[in-house]
């Protein structure tokens, strides 16, 4: 163990420290034991090394001098080792790592898994595995996907398929299994990782190919339950996974709580309280992390809640982790945090951009009118739940977006359904009418959700005077989930409806009769005749995301108050008509990327689209996505100057999209198109530009351009002239 956690030391040390590497080296020929509290001296000697460099930079700053970026990427990583290594070192301290390891170099297993209690560590044990074996070389490809309760075969074709750099092509799940399977068989060796396994997961339908299918592929889980990993699944050999005992679990409370608890007042209180967490690290982690910096008398106060005997209708929480939650979630800082948190955990939201249209339709951020204040809220909040271990990174993705712990998410929804917020369902609890067969509990929420409903288990209305938010998801393989007609007619306060994979062909009448809805979302929707949110005058968010919509009905030009409309990937949307877009005059943000609505300006079935001209007349439009294939309908001058954020792509081209918001422009010419004599483009403020195929002249006036009005904040510029049209173009870094 102690070498594991020496390699991640040594990374950092070496570049800058030879004198620390080399006593590094040295400890890897000790035994383990005395290994152990070397480790703590040489972090420890990091942290002083840290220090020391901090104050040079400070220095440096001071009499104006250039700091290095290696400099920087250094202080970056000796923080991360610092703050991951004590965890690393304290949750894996018991465990089989080395055999694990050794199980997966033997070629006659293909499948092997990691099972445990919620909230024990198997994430965390499965991590430091792809780290280990992708920094000693035994695979060539290392792929890591959480596949969770819900399972969502596309998502986890989508996952495996980004880590691989796979584009698919296919719409169908057989047809991205074909892609991918070809594409794993390509590699040499590879480790897929399948975190949160709940039930039995078909490899053949996902697209991993193992075994005599493919000896160097081999596929490590991790569940709950041995029963999943040996029963289900056929997984040989599986390790369990045990508690920290009581001096590891004090070491790892005393880093996330802070070594002030040590010899002070608040040891012996601290130490009562790191044993009733009973060694389960979610419990350390976010009890710890909810009482540091508290005042003597609240660590007492949080023992005494913390010995209370306590119930919980979660069979595979243990009450030890679910009263530590608990706690964590009554000692978040406000209202508002707590509502956002148990928002996330009821709904499942994982995104920046989902939980903002959730909290502004719900009118959860006093005082907060403008879509990009909210934004910024809503990256603050989420900044101080991750801060409070409530929340965490999604491994591989950008800050956009976020996950929870299983176990800290059960406690939410237990939460929220005991104080009548929330009620959760999935398919099985629905089926039968079940969940609506206590009429009068219904009545008190304020938030139902339904999670991969697969039949019509909908009443034709249901009695919800107090639902403010209402979210149905249907499975994605039958998504023949209809909505009766009268369903939503006695709903009249609801705030946000939310309704995704669903065959809504026909909106239900009653939809319009929804005057206090402000955010409504259709993701991914089968949808023809959506007219009747015509009658929605306060809507705030229409979002029709992946949407199979062939046409925008006129009427969504009388939703005047719509701040932000979101048509990404609306692949079959073929009709704007003129002048809807120019009347909602309260928009700031829209979105219309490169799968979705191509047509400017093109008459289709006598109906003349839309221009892009109509968005220079959006007076209060600070943030657009927008994908332009023929640039000849493009407007005199891109109006970027009054927007905080864009995405601007332009020409028959397909633009490989990001989840990092920047100010980005990208242009494509095919044609002998002199740029400068019809198009102006404001370049100051682009932070990523990328220019291709131009001619000789337009080249010239874009470095004229440039240098007129300075780089400042450009980041990252690509050009290049129609000669380079077969190569791939140079990229600077400004």
């Amino acid at each position: 163990m102690a070498e594991i956690i020496l390699t991640i030391v040594v990374e950092v040390v070496k570049c800058v420290a030879p004198p620390a590497y080399r006593r590094i080296c040295y400890l890897r020929k000790s035994k383990y034991t005395s290994n152990l509290q070397n480790l703590k001296t040489e972090v420890d000697n990091l942290k002083s090394e840290r220090v020391r460099t901090e104050h040079q930079v400070d220095e440096a700053k001071r009499k104006g001098e250039e700091i290095e970026e290696n400099v920087g990427n250094w202080l970056g990583r000796a923080n991360n080792v610092i703050e991951a290594s004590p965890a690393i070192t304290l949750s894996l301290m018991k465990l089989a790592l080395r055999n694990i390891l050794s199980e997966l170099e033997d070629p006659d297993v293909d499948m092997l898994g990691i099972y445990g209690m919620g909230g024990i560590g198997k994430t965390m044990l499965a991590e430091e595995i792809a780290r280990k074996v992708k920094s000693d070389k035994l695979f060539d490809q290392v792929v890591f996907v959480e596949v969770s309760q819900n399972q969502d075969i596309r998502k986890i074709q989508g996952e495996i398929a980004d880590k691989l750099g796979l584009k698919f092509h296919e719409e169908s799940e057989s047809g991205r299994a074909n892609s991918l399977f070809k594409r794993i068989k390509a590699e040499k060796k590879i480790l897929v990782i399948l975190d949160n396994i709940w039930e039995n997961l078909d490899l053949r339908v996902v697209g991993i190919p193992h075994g005599d299918g493919h000896k160097g592929c081999k596929v490590l889980l991790t569940a709950r339950s041995l029963d999943v990993l040996s029963g289900k699944m056929d997984s040989r050999p599986n390790f369990s996974i045990g508690v920290l005992n009581e001096e590891e679990a004090w070491n790892l409370f005393k880093k996330m709580a802070g070594d002030y608890i040590e010899g002070s007042e608040f040891q012996s209180v601290a130490r009562d309280v790191a044993k009733e967490c009973a060694g389960l690290p979610v419990s350390v982690v976010t009890i710890a992390r909810a009482l540091r910096n508290k005042r003597l008398f609240e660590w007492k106060d949080a023992l005494e809640q913390l010995r209370r005997p306590y119930a919980t209708n979660f069979k595979d929480i243990q009450p030890t982790a679910y009263k530590a939650i608990e706690l964590s979630y009554n000692k978040l800082a406000g209202e508002e945090l707590k509502n956002i948190f148990l928002l996330i955990g009821y709904t499942a939201i994982s995104s920046i951009d989902a939980l903002l249209m959730c909290g502004m339709g719900l009118g959860l951020f006093q005082g907060v009118n403008k879509m990009e204040v909210a934004r910024a809220r809503v990256r603050t909040l989420v900044h101080k739940l991750k801060a409070s271990c409530m929340l965490l990174d999604r491994i591989s993705k950008s800050e956009e977006f976020f996950s929870m712990h299983d176990v800290v998410r059960d406690v939410a929804i237990s939460i929220a359904s005991t104080e009548q917020i929330a009620l959760t369902a999935t398919n099985e609890q629905v089926d039968g009418f079940r969940v609506w067969s206590d009429e009068s509990a219904v009545k008190r929420y304020t938030s139902i959700v339904l999670q991969d409903i697969k039949t019509n288990v909908l009443p034709e209305v249901v009695e919800c005077p107090q639902l403010k938010l209402l979210f149905i998801r249907a499975d994605k393989e039958s998504s023949s989930l209809t909505i009766p007609n009268n369903f939503f007619k006695r709903m009249i306060q609801v705030r946000v409806i939310n309704l995704t994979y669903m065959n809504l062909l026909s909106l239900p009448s009653t939809l319009g009769f929804l005057l206090n809805l402000r955010a409504l979302s259709l993701c991914y929707c089968k949808l023809v005749d959506i007219s009747v949110i015509g009658g929605l005058k306060e809507l705030e968010i229409l979002c029709l995301r992946g949407s199979d919509i062939k046409q925008l009905p006129t009427e969504v030009g009388q939703l005047t108050w719509l701040t932000l409309l979101d048509l990404r990937e609306c692949r079959k949307l073929e009709v704007i008509p003129p002048n809807v877009l120019s009347n909602l005059s309260h928009l700031e943000e829209l979105y219309i990327s490169c799968r979705s609505f191509q047509k400017w300006e093109v008459e289709v079935e006598g109906v003349k689209n839309a221009s892009v001209e109509e968005l220079k007349h959006l007076p209060n439009l600070t943030s657009l996505e927008l994908d332009i294939h023929d640039v000849n309908t493009l407007p005199r001058g891109l109006f970027l100057e009054k927007l905080e954020k864009y995405r601007i792509r332009i020409g028959d081209w397909y633009w490989e999209s990001t989840n990092i918001w920047r100010r980005e422009f990208r242009l494509r010419l095919k044609n002998k198109i002199c740029l400068k004599d019809w198009l102006i483009v404001q370049l100051q403020g682009i932070e990523d530009l990328e220019l291709r195929e131009l001619q000789e002249q337009d080249v010239n006036y874009f470095a004229n351009e440039l240098a007129k009005v300075g780089s400042s904040e450009l980041k990252f510029l690509r050009i290049r002239g129609c000669s380079d049209a077969l190569n791939p173009p140079a990229e600077s870094k400004v």
